[in-house]
């Protein structure tokens, strides 16, 4: 009997969901909940309500956030609307198996999957989680709930979610004056653990979880082998299903081209390329980078003297971008003087900061312009000045505003919080 205990919570699995390896939270959302969720931003409608297997469905949020969170049509969108990123982390992914043992009912595993949760205090500390239980399949044991976590925790006003919750990163401890890293597996598998022996003693039943590394051979028979055997090949279906879905919404040129648009102003054919390298059929493929080229939707740039830059771009991107310059073109006009003398002095105090630093911040923070371009190469510091003019301006009671008139800048700073 204990043997399935063991082998269960040796499967639990804990991963990130990451958009850069086709990630969507909406997707994932909707197949552990067995229902329908539409991503707003793509328009895609993600259906797996087919499947039957899901018993028990929650969302738990803290007391103070707005409700509507708990839909997770709501939550999830609000998800991919913070996440903006091409290489945002979404969601961390965690499954776990729960005992089977006869004596346990559905309410038991409700309660126990409920104590897991708490005792890792995810709510508590801002996160959103989903939480969906999955009975066996006939003649399976493996009982299992997938939960999901937000990255980031909720704003103290309860509106939406805000700054990611780095402090629930993987810990790090100090062992005989070496640092160790405690992984997440290892945090969960040993609570799991500590929980489900508690939970067992209070009902007073026999069964106990031994030492995660302890897995006695004499244990491993063939209906546990089944058993570990169905949950993987559950998980292995998921990732099918999710590349099923993906190549289904990379065949049409519109999502392809506001996929990425979102992240770049301009763009290659072989951005393109790249974009549906995952459809296998080569004649689709080039067929599918040539609607997306021919579109309408879709400008050529071409160099002063009448060549071809082989860059594109879109419609709506440049009307974006005229509208952009058009505004700072009149903010520009405008003169500001507030606290130069006062600044002046906070940028000639810093420590820790270049010549050639201080001199952008000078140029940003004393130009009496409204508009203050920041030019640079890549990986020289722009950000690291961003973030102190920000930091000096916003401590003399200014408003900072970055504009930058492509998507991928856009994201980039408000993901580092400018507005």
């Amino acid at each position: 009997m204990r043997i399935g205990i063991e082998m269960a919570i040796q499967f639990a699995r804990i991963e990130f969901l990451r958009r850069s390896e086709g990630g969507d939270s909406c997707r994932k959302a909707a197949y552990n909940a067995r229902t329908i969720v539409e991503n707003e931003k793509t328009g895609i409608k993600y259906n797996f309500s087919r499947k039957k297997d899901n018993v028990y469905h929650t969302v738990l949020i803290p007391d103070y956030v707005n409700q509507d969170f708990k839909n997770i049509q709501t939550l999830m969108n609000e998800v991919e609307r913070t996440e903006t990123r091409e290489n945002s982390k979404l969601l961390k992914d965690i499954v776990i198996a729960l005992p089977d043992e006869k004596e346990l009912n559905l309410e038991h595993r409700i309660e126990l999957t409920h104590q897991i949760v708490d005792e890792m205090e995810w709510v508590q500390k801002g996160i959103g989680v989903q939480i969906d239980i999955h009975k066996p399949q006939t003649g399976d044991k493996n009982w299992h709930v997938h939960i999901l976590l937000t990255m980031r925790r909720f704003r103290e006003d309860g509106t939406g979610l805000g700054d990611i919750a780095v402090d629930l990163n993987p810990k790090i401890i100090t062992v005989n004056g070496k640092k160790v890293v405690i992984k997440d597996p290892e945090m969960i598998h040993e609570r799991v653990k500590e929980i489900i022996n508690a939970y067992f003693a209070k009902l007073g039943l026999p069964y106990r979880v031994d030492e995660i590394s302890e897995v006695p051979g004499k244990h491993i028979g063939n209906i546990k082998y089944i058993e570990i055997r169905n949950l993987i090949n559950e998980v292995l279906n998921e990732n099918e299903l999710r590349k099923e879905a993906h190549l289904k919404i990379i065949n049409d040129a519109d999502v392809i081209t506001d996929s990425i648009t979102h992240y770049k102003s301009i763009f290659t054919k072989q951005d393109v390329e790249k974009a549906v390298k995952d459809i296998p059929d080569l004649t689709a493929r080039e067929q599918l980078v040539q609607q997306v080229l021919s579109s309408n939707r879709i400008l050529e740039l071409y160099h002063d003297d009448g060549e071809s830059s082989k860059y594109f771009t879109t419609i709506e991107v440049r009307n974006e971008e005229t509208r952009i310059i058009r505004i700072a073109n009149k903010i520009n006009n405008q003169v500001y003087y507030n606290d130069i003398y006062n600044l002046k002095s906070d940028i000639e105090g810093l420590a820790n900061v270049s010549e050639e630093q201080k001199q952008a911040l000078r140029h940003i923070l004393l130009s009496t312009s409204g508009v203050r371009v920041l030019r640079g190469r890549a990986g020289i510091g722009k950000s690291y000045v961003l973030a102190k003019t920000y930091e000096l301006a916003t401590n003399r009671r200014q408003k900072v505003i970055g504009l930058a008139p492509t998507h991928k800048a856009v994201s980039e700073l408000k993901s580092k919080g400018y507005t």
